[in-house]
């Protein structure tokens, strides 16, 4: 189990700053100046997933059955905290451009796909145990 926390934290962290370094140089490239900065959203989604998925694999070791139900409210309350932290500071004063929200959205995708892979492996391992029950 330690070995899956560290591997899919580690490829979560390579991601993020992979993915930082390619979305910077082209905001830098094209002159675009962003309301929220940059690096604030990606290290908010890098972590926030490590959290997620560490949390996820620790209930997939003692509650198996309710991994899935977990990823859910994880993702519901990454969402409720990025907005409490980033639009209840002010930004809700100024309405965000066309660029800023694809600067919010890629980040989230990208990430919420990494999270997705354990929460996958550890329903088809929970499935693949039950089907060999019955």
């Amino acid at each position: 189990m330690k070995k899956r926390i560290t591997l899919y934290n580690s490829i979560t962290l390579l991601t993020g700053c992979v993915i930082y370094f390619i979305h910077s140089l082209i905001i830098n490239k094209l002159a675009i100046q962003l309301s929220i900065p940059l690096a604030s959203i990606y290290v908010f989604f890098t972590v926030s997933s490590m959290v997620i998925i560490t949390g996820i694999e620790l209930i997939y070791k003692y509650i198996p059955s309710t991994v899935g139900y977990a990823f859910l409210v994880a993702i519901f309350l990454k969402m409720g905290v990025f907005i409490i932290l980033f639009f209840a500071q002010g930004m809700s004063k100024s309405s965000l451009s066309m660029l800023d929200r694809f600067s919010i959205l890629v980040p989230l995708f990208i990430f919420m796909a990494i999270e997705i892979v354990p929460v996958i492996k550890s329903l088809k391992n929970i499935f693949k145990i039950d089907n060999e029950a019955k």
